[in-house]
């Protein structure tokens, strides 16, 4: 026996679409769904027909669980007075990209906040998928780190005080 499928090769009824191939009521429900997802994440417009107060409470409820991911991937990072706070603020109206690219974001956008070992935590991030490399952060105080890796030695940091020479480890 031969089962009709549709254009997506799902058979008819699994992707929206009714035998005849109406697939009007399936685009609108995902039409309805990326709204309302986009309500949640990406601080888009809350779609017609929800409740503006639970849309709101989940909305918070996961940029609590996004700042808990940041924090859990970046313990020096959460460290920074007011983190939760400050990351909750910075990740509203952003679409998500995974723990490790929102610390990275977030860290860029409070690179003149950081203390050192959230600015060496970057560093050392930055250097892990090479194999030998150098990388350096400078502030505007003029202390600047600077991340060496080489093999079988690992990644170092350097911290410097105002003239090169002067190491801080």
């Amino acid at each position: 026996m031969i089962v009709p499928t549709s254009r997506a090769g799902r058979q008819d009824g699994q992707d929206g679409c009714d035998a005849g191939g109406d697939c009007d009521a399936g685009s609108e429900l995902r039409q309805a769904q990326g709204d309302l997802v986009r309500a949640l994440v990406a601080g888009g417009p809350l779609p017609a027909g929800f409740d503006p107060d639970r849309v709101g409470a989940t909305r918070v409820a996961l940029l609590d669980k996004r700042a808990d991911a940041v924090a859990r991937a970046w313990p020096a990072l959460s460290s920074l007075p007011a983190f939760r706070s400050r990351f909750t603020a910075f990740a509203a109206g952003r679409p998500p990209v995974g723990a490790h690219a929102d610390g990275v974001a977030f860290a860029r956008a409070v690179h003149g906040d950081l203390h050192r070992d959230a600015r060496a935590e970057q560093l050392v991030a930055a250097l892990a998928r090479r194999r030998l490399a150098i990388a350096a952060d400078r502030r505007a105080d003029g202390r600047p780190l600077i991340a060496v890796r080489a093999p079988f030695v690992g990644t170092r940091i350097l911290g410097f005080g105002f003239g090169f020479g002067h190491e801080d480890d």
